[in-house]
């Protein structure tokens, strides 16, 4: 019995795992591949004869406008990652700084203030009963 379904087979680009049908040769690289069709960030169709943009491997982009706009917007991601792994990170530089953090962990945690809103207002402020 023969077996005439394609074999199938497995492309790692970047950190992304594509399912691309094997070619009779195997070769992989001769056709187009599927994330190469639209714009990783816009979703506009990339057609064959335009230029496409790559960025950290498998992220496609129709313009440069597009792709320096992720570019921002992973420079953004990775600045806000970092001013928090720097917040959450205990800072080893003297023991009077030690001793605040004994003094804070005895305290409760901070609330987040919020605007008042008439429900906090009304909870606060129990009604008066007129007479």
């Amino acid at each position: 019995m023969e077996n005439d379904e394609e074999e199938e087979g497995y492309v790692k680009v970047g950190t992304r795992f594509y399912r691309v049908a094997m070619r009779p040769s195997g070769a992989v690289a001769r056709h187009r591949l599927h994330y190469l069709e639209s714009c990783y960030l816009c979703k506009e169709s990339i057609a064959r004869d335009r230029d496409v943009f790559m960025y950290k491997g498998d992220a496609a982009f129709c313009s440069e406008d597009c792709r320096d706009e992720q570019k921002d917007m992973d420079e953004a991601l990775h600045a806000a990652a970092r001013r928090h792994r720097l917040l959450r990170s205990p800072s080893a530089s003297s023991s009077s700084q030690a001793a605040a953090e004994a003094a804070a962990s005895t305290r409760p945690p901070p609330v987040m203030r919020r605007r008042p809103t008439i429900a906090n207002l009304a909870a606060r402020n129990p009604p008066v009963a007129a007479s």
